[in-house]
């Protein structure tokens, strides 16, 4: 893939403002092997990839039997750690979604194969998932037996119609950031609970991978996030942040498909750096976590 066929972006996607500088370089491991630029945002804080696809362009960088999330069929040492992940994960979510409502409409935006709604249907929820890939959907459909809908179906919905709103890991995916989430949160009630999951680029696993580090995850991760650089972007759309919780198996995840990425990979030290970003999550934040906010 020829770089020229990327855009430049040189302003901020959040804030639009023009005063950023260059963070850091990131190959993509995955698809095209090409290296893209994080840049910073010097007035809201945010860091960003700055060269990336067309939205058009930008399904290409999916087609990855290395994507988990969007694959049943893996059998993979890590793509098993990642579905064991996701189940132990899933306990923690619903336990979250019930801390604030045990009832109502959840929606599962950017669903995947919708293992999370299938896990929340079995628990009596009204839950529904919306997923942008055809062939996800179709996959899903096929072998869960889920009607995962469109993303436009979704923006189809009535406003503030949703009590639960979840994000798993999909904010940074999301191509036009502002309209995109601005359109997004008018589904939710008032006092409605939305629940976001993102990686932190400051975590431990994070520093001492550095460009190697997965959940960089370029071009596919248009935004990189930090504790308070997700705070302040969610709650200019009228949302105050409400808790915290780290998700802890994922440092283990992360450090592993890091270990890959480096040219000597070592199982063992994956496991330590996950343990001990774990350790100093305190401080420094887990590598991923998510953010709970209710609309004002």
């Amino acid at each position: 893939m020829e770089q020229n066929n990327y855009i430049n972006r040189n302003f901020c996607p959040s804030c639009g403002s023009h005063k950023t500088r260059f963070f850091l370089k990131v190959k993509d491991y995955r698809v095209s092997g090409d290296h893209f630029p994080i840049h910073f945002c010097g007035a809201c804080g945010l860091h960003y990839t700055a060269l990336v696809p067309s939205k058009e362009d930008m399904f290409a960088f999916y087609k990855s039997d290395t994507y988990d999330s969007h694959r049943l069929d893996n059998k993979s040492l890590i793509s098993r750690l990642y579905r064991l992940v996701r189940r132990l994960n899933t306990r923690f979510k619903i336990s979250w979604i019930k801390k604030y409502q045990s009832e109502g409409l959840v929606v599962d935006y950017g669903c995947g194969l919708g293992h999370f709604v299938l896990a929340l249907q079995n628990e009596g929820f009204d839950s529904r998932g919306y997923e942008i890939d055809a062939e996800v959907r179709s996959l899903s459909s096929r072998e869960l037996g889920l009607d995962i809908g469109p993303l436009e179906s979704f923006f189809g919905l009535e406003n503030s119609t949703v009590d639960v709103l979840t994000m798993w890991h999909v904010l940074e995916h999301i191509y036009d950031l502002n309209e995109d989430v601005s359109k997004i949160f008018e589904k939710l009630k008032k006092n409605g609970i939305a629940l976001i999951a993102v990686p932190n680029f400051k975590s431990f696993d994070a520093q001492v991978y550095g460009s190697s580090w997965e959940a960089y995850d370029v071009p596919r991760h248009l935004y990189h996030f930090d504790c308070q650089t997700i705070i302040s972007f969610i709650e200019k759309f009228g949302l105050s942040h409400v808790a915290t919780y780290p998700m802890r198996f994922d440092s283990f995840y992360v450090s592993m498909r890091s270990e890959k990425n480096l040219s000597s990979s070592n199982f063992f030290r994956a496991l330590w750096r996950g343990f001990y970003s774990n350790l100093k999550g305190k401080k420094q934040g887990y590598s991923s976590q998510v953010f709970v906010f209710r609309k004002r």
